[in-house]
This record gives structure tokens, C-alpha cells and sequence, in this order.
């Protein structure tokens, strides 16, 4: 005699699968809510950042205002809706023009200083209205530390006969 034995593993109870989407849903409902946080901050700031885009690098601005006009003289339809999502996410569009342009600034300032580097800086400097040095007496003082004396060569006398 055989005996067969088997076991069920799957659960028949209805309640697991309705648990896991209303835990799914409520996963998305809280990524809804803390998005439009964010984005309503975003929205009472976009003024500020878009003045200090402005301030930082006026260019990156109105190199962005360019860029649509140009999108609505090549391709009507795609410029006309870069400029309604541009009014539409009015908020990321400040905030992406705010980053663009301290990057613009920063790489400005590496541009510099790497400039800086290689050329050197100009130092301020003073004229001096004194009386002129005393060479000899220094020149006495360095053969002095310089030790013993060493003999004239046909080198040196080349260069005394010229002057």
C-alpha cells in the first residue's frame, strides 16, 4: 500500500493580495504628497532663485529665453510647448536655470584661477627713493663667507676685458 501526501503551499486567503495593493497605494500616495511639499516650496522660491539666476550670470537666462524663441521659429509646435511647460513647471525651470547658472560662475572661477597659475599675478610694488647700495662692500662681505681664494682663469679675464 502507498501513501501519497501533498502539500499546498499557496494561500487562498483573499486578504494578502488586497493588503499589498492598498500598502502600494499608499506607498504612491505618500510620494504624492511629499512631491507637492517639494514642489510648492519650489513654487514661493522660483521668484527669488530666478533673480539670483539673473544675478549670478544674466546670460544663462536669457540664453534659455533664446533657445525657446528659436524652438518657436524652427518648429512652431515644439517651441510653443517648451514655453507652456516652461510656464507650467515654472518652479524646476527656475531651479534648473538657478543651477546652471552658478556652474556657469563656478567653472568661470577654476577658468581663472588655472589662468592665475599659469601666468602668475601681478604683484603691487613701491619705488623706492633711497640712495643707491654700497655693491663693493657687499661684494667684499660674500668673498669673505665665499673661503679660500680661488685663481683667475683666462674666463675671467675675458669678461674683465670687455667692460
Amino acid at each position: 500500500m502507498q501513501y501519497h501526501k501533498s502539500f499546498q503551499t499557496s494561500n487562498n486567503n483573499p486578504f494578502s493580495s488586497i493588503i499589498g495593493v492598498v500598502l502600494g497605494i499608499l506607498f504612491l500616495l505618500g510620494l504624492f504628497f511629499v512631491a507637492r511639499f517639494i514642489f510648492t516650496i519650489l513654487y514661493y522660491l522660483s521668484p527669488v532663485m530666478l533673480i539670483a539666476a539673473l544675478i549670478i550670470d544674466y546670460k544663462s537666462v536669457t540664453g534659455y529665453g533664446k533657445w525657446l524663441m528659436d524652438k518657436v521659429k524652427t518648429n512652431p509646435l515644439l517651441g510653443i510647448g517648451g514655453i507652456l511647460l516652461t510656464v507650467l513647471a515654472f518652479p524646476l525651470v527656475s531651479l534648473f536655470l538657478l543651477g546652471k547658472a552658478l556652474f556657469k560662475k563656478k567653472v568661470r572661477e577654476v577658468e581663472q584661477e588655472v589662468e592665475r597659475q599659469r601666468e602668475g599675478e601681478y604683484v603691487d610694488f613701491e619705488e623706492l627713493d633711497s640712495e643707491p647700495m654700497d655693491l663693493k662692500r657687499l661684494e667684499e662681505q660674500f668673498r669673505e663667507q665665499e673661503g679660500p681664494k680661488r685663481r683667475r682663469s683666462n674666463y675671467d679675464d675675458f669678461f674683465d676685458s670687455q667692460s
